[in-house]
């Protein structure tokens, strides 16, 4: 069953009286219970194309120029985690405090940091983003995310800030949370660490979608000169 689709999409931001597109155009199914993997470097549109399937775009001063978006979904039953935790967090406010937000209900709250391996042993409700460490602040955010009960996660490079060791955790986290039934678009500039864990990936230059396959059939047999670099560009241990 498809969740979210994108027929003919093309994305512009408007700015001092100028429309430039920066997506598109793009045709993309997002499948309940896969784990996408949207790869591309910076620029490549891939930010702007999860703010549309959030319907967010608007309020990043976008527009829809053709084509359309078919949320099968209601947009509340969708989270987004973004690349900066800090920047999702109140630094005025105790976490708990930010967390009410989403919902008055304490077991509700209990049960998401449960879920992100941050109980309350761990972490106190009283305690301020800037005592936490950038793990444990990933955590919360990904805690704040399941708050909504989401049967889809748009996360926009979380990874990006963190340390190897604390990637590993925050995929092996995403991977349990997808085991549990929540559909992921994972967007990164990261080709190795998305095809550790994606069932698909989608490939983006320049606004547009190269290539679309499994983790296996894209780098096994890459169909572009931009993918190939990709590819090559990822590093190799020697022993």
């Amino acid at each position: 069953m498809s969740l979210l689709e994108m027929k003919a999409l093309e994305l512009a931001y408007r700015q001092r009286g100028t429309t430039e597109k920066v997506v598109g155009p793009v045709d993309l199914e997002i499948q309940t219970g896969e784990f996408l993997g949207i790869i591309g470097e910076s620029g490549a549109g891939k930010s702007t194309l999860g703010y549309e399937m959030l319907d967010l775009l608007r309020f990043k001063n976008g527009v829809l120029l053709a084509g359309e978006t078919i949320r099968r979904i209601p947009v509340a039953e969708m989270s987004y985690i973004p690349q900066d935790p800090l920047a999702a967090l109140d630094p005025l406010f105790s976490i708990g405090s930010q967390m009410r937000e989403l919902t008055s209900n304490r077991a509700a709250i209990e049960e998401a940091l449960k879920r992100v391996h941050l109980p309350l042993e761990k972490i106190s409700l009283k305690s301020y983003p800037h005592e936490l460490s950038g793990g444990m602040r990933q955590r919360l955010v990904i805690a704040m995310a399941l708050l909504r009960r989401p049967q889809l996660i748009v996360a926009d490079e979380p990874t990006s800030s963190l340390d190897v060791t604390l990637q590993a955790d925050v995929m092996n986290l995403f991977w349990e949370i997808h085991g549990q039934g929540v559909t992921f678009v994972f967007i990164t500039h990261d080709l190795a660490l998305a095809a550790g864990r994606a069932t698909r990936l989608a490939v983006m230059q320049h606004g547009r979608i190269l290539e679309l396959g499994s983790p296996a059939e894209v780098l096994r047999n890459p169909k572009t000169d931009y993918t190939r670099m990709l590819i090559n560009s990822v590093p190799v241990m020697k022993r």
